[in-house]
This record gives C-alpha cells, structure tokens and sequence, in this order.
C-alpha cells in the first residue's frame, strides 16, 4: 500500500512539473512572439489604401512637381510641364509607398551622410492623410536605399528595387513612349522619310467621324484595311525612349542633332493632343538615333533598329488593290484587251449577267466559274510596288472601264514600262498615274481568263 501511495505521490509531481514546464514555455514562446511582432511592426513605415490615393507631391532637385488621379482622367500632372507625363510613376510610386517596409532600421542621427540633405520627397494624400516619405542615397553596395518618414528621427533600409521605384528625378516623370496614348484616341498620324514634304511623305492618314480610317496622301484611299491600321498604331503606342538628352532644344541646335535633315519626321493626334517627333543622326557610338518632341523640346535618343514605325512603306496602309468592287455595285464594265473585248453587264439583285450582250447561264458550273474568274482577275488585279517618280508614257495595252450602279464612270489603264527586259506596266486611273506598278502576271491572267470564258461562250 505505501508503495502504491509513493507511486502516486511521484505522478502527481512529474505532472506538475510537466505542466509547470509547458506553462512556462508558452510563456517565454508567447512573450517571444510579442517581442517579435512588436520588432516587426517597427519596421512598418506605411500602411494604407493605395487606390484611395488622389494627390501625389514631388520635390527634387529639379523643382516641385504635383499629380492629381481622377476617375476620368486617371493620373495627370497639375500644371504646365515641357514633357510628356508618365502616369506609371504616380501608381508606382502609390503603390509602393502604401505598404512600405523597412530591412533595417540605422541607429544614428547624422542624416547628412545619407544623402538627407538633398533627399526627394514624396507626400502621397489617402482618405485625406497625408504621408511623406524622404527618400536619400542608396547604400554604397547598391542593395539598400535610405528613407525616413516625416515626423520620425528613423532612418530605415528599404530594398533597392523599392527604392529605384521612389526616386522620382524628373527623368523618372516624363513619358517613355514615343506616343502615350490610347489606341482608340488615335485620329491622324504620318510618316515622312525625310522632311515633311510631299515628296517624302510615306502615308498620311486619318479616321473620319464614322470610325472609317482612309489615306489623304500620298494618295487619296478610302479602302484601307484596319486591321493593318490598329496594327500601326499598338506598334507606335509601345514604341519607347531610350534615354533623355537634353530640354528645350531650339531650332539653332538642330544641326547638332542632325534635326535639320531629318531621316525620318512621325505625328500622330487625337483628341485634343498632338506630337511631332523629328528622327535626327546617329550618336557616336551608332547604336542610337536622336530624336526631337517639337512641342516640348525633349531631345532623347532611341535605340538603333528598336523603332518599329519607321519600318513602315505606303503599301503597308493601303487596299493593294488597283480598284475593287463589290458585284452590288457594279452594272457594266468594258474590257479592252490586245485579244479582243468584252463588254459585261451585271445585275446581281436578280442574278442576271452578260458577256458581249449574251446571257450568261449561272446554272452551269463550268460557265460560272469561268464568267467569274474573269470578273475577279481585274477586279482583284493589285499593285507590286510603288514608283511615284515615274512619268507614264506609250498607248495602254488593257483598258477597263466601270460604271458602277450609281452612274460613276471609272476607267483604268495599263501601260507597258518600256525596256527589252521589262514586264511590269505602270497603272493609270482616270488619266491620272496611280504611282502603281503592276506585274506582267496580273495581265496575263486577264488576258487567260478572258480567253478561257470566251471559249466557252462560244
């Protein structure tokens, strides 16, 4: 009995114990916890909702700069600048501020030798607050940047990333775009391949109050495909600056940026903005083109071979196309070949077509196919290439004619370019020369497919 009761004495002290133990940690764990939240939490610089942000404040060793973020607008810059606005820095710079955290905290009260005495400030407005942040150097091993918030003697290590975001130099401000727009904002834009002459213009286009995107020079075109036009555009929006040169750049410092014979000059517009940007020489080391913003001076260089609109021609805004009709449209058209002619007439609301005043019957495969694989060889005829300076002479050896359903009368010619070796032909609308040139291959098909239909008929 007195063994079972010693048994029982000893238990109970080996449980206390144990419990004495376990209490006792999760003391030490639960003051530990603290102590490191508590250690944690000084480490916090802000905390806040970044998309209540609607005022950001910049001071550096530029001047002081203030942003304002409305829901219409977005991010906009308060005030006249001579730059483009980058409204990326802005949410950036929100974004990172509102929940900043430190690495480290510096225990010493010397701010001058961290770059304080010359530091930028930023002050972000959320619901009202206002939080200001000092940011100064990076640390000399570039992994850290000093900042410390206002009304705190802290110094604190932030990451370099973080920190590059928060350097806002008037470089970091401006717009790295070619064109900071939108793509559905986008009205005009042109292309010259020197100075802004006619004879050097590569396209000039324009979208009308329907939406509909046509060509003004260097012809007038209204079958311009928009699938090739958005296509521009989303290149142009995200072509970028390479690096800042200089400001307010004057017409007596063009020639040393070769802006007095330009390679190339690019404008685009659209909703009450426009800009203008004149493609000077090469730097020195020719890996970068100088480039001129007319309406601010901004004078950068942009990345040699990097710019995808200056890749652009003519032919890549236009309907290569000669003339193209819709059979809806069209009620006759004059064929004149070196084989013959042909004279069609086309109602296409009661399916009745003719071939040289006969009746075509549509019923018959063979006869349909062949009737309109001869429309379709001159309707689709395209162009090869563009030769502007060129001065058509000699008689055209296809004439085609339209009359088109609302009494429009439309002729084309193709005259040979002369020369033994030549099988091109130069393409003449209305009297006028297009500027096009055709292939051989494009006559011959019409030539072939009338011969093909006129076997037939007969």
């Amino acid at each position: 009995m007195k063994r079972i009761r010693a048994a029982l004495i000893v238990m109970v002290i080996l449980i206390a114990a144990t419990l004495g133990i376990y209490f006792a940690a999760s003391y030490f764990s639960n003051k530990n916890s603290e102590k490191e939240a508590a250690e944690a939490a000084k480490l916090i610089i802000f905390d806040f909702d970044e998309n209540a942000s609607t005022k950001l404040k910049i001071h550096n060793e530029s001047g002081d700069y203030e942003m304002q973020y409305t829901q219409s607008d977005g991010w906009t810059m308060t005030g006249e600048t001579d730059f483009e606005v980058n409204s990326n820095t802005a949410i950036n710079i929100c974004t990172a501020m509102a929940s900043l955290k430190a690495t480290k905290i510096i225990e010493d009260s010397d701010t001058a030798k961290y770059g304080f005495d010359t530091a930028i400030d930023l002050t972000v407005t959320a619901n009202g607050n206002d939080y200001t942040l000092h940011v100064g150097d990076s640390t000399p091993t570039n992994e850290s940047f000093y900042v410390m918030k206002e009304g705190s003697d802290s110094i604190y290590l932030i990451d370099y990333s973080t920190g590059i975001i928060l350097c806002a130099t008037k470089d970091s401000l401006k717009s790295q775009y070619i064109a900071d727009y939108n793509s559905n904002e986008v009205e005009h834009f042109a292309l010259w391949k020197g100075s802004e002459t006619d004879e050097n213009i590569l396209f000039s286009m324009s979208r009308d109050e329907n939406n509909k995107w046509h060509m003004d020079k260097p012809y007038k075109d209204d079958s311009v495909h928009s699938s090739d036009i958005n296509t521009f555009i989303n290149d142009a929006i995200r072509d970028k600056i390479y690096n800042f040169i200089a400001e307010n750049c004057q017409e007596s410092d063009y020639e040393k940026y070769g802006f007095d014979d330009p390679q190339f000059v690019f404008e685009i517009s659209g909703k009450d903005r426009y800009t203008k940007v004149i493609f000077g020489d090469y730097t020195n080391n020719d890996t970068e083109m100088y480039g001129l913003f007319t309406e601010t001076g901004q004078v950068v260089t942009f990345y040699k071979n990097t710019v995808s609109v200056l890749g652009y021609d003519t032919s890549d805004m236009m309907n290569k196309y000669i003339f193209c009709k819709n059979l809806s449209e069209v009620s006759s058209v004059s064929i004149t070949l070196p084989e013959g002619s042909a004279e069609l007439e086309i109602n296409e609301t009661d399916s009745k077509y003719t071939f040289n005043e006969k009746e075509i019957d549509i019923s018959d495969e063979e006869i349909n196919k062949a009737y309109f694989n001869f429309f379709d060889s001159f309707n689709n005829a395209y162009f090869e290439s563009i030769d502007r300076e060129a001065a058509p002479s000699g008689d055209s050896e296809v004439t085609i004619e339209y009359t088109l359903s609302d009494g429009t009368v439309t002729k084309l010619e193709y005259i040979p370019v002369p020369g033994e070796d030549s099988n091109t032909y130069w393409a003449v609308k209305d009297g006028e020369y297009t500027g096009f040139i055709v292939r051989k291959k494009v006559v011959a098909n019409i030539s072939s497919t009338y011969e093909a239909l006129e076997e037939i008929i007969k």
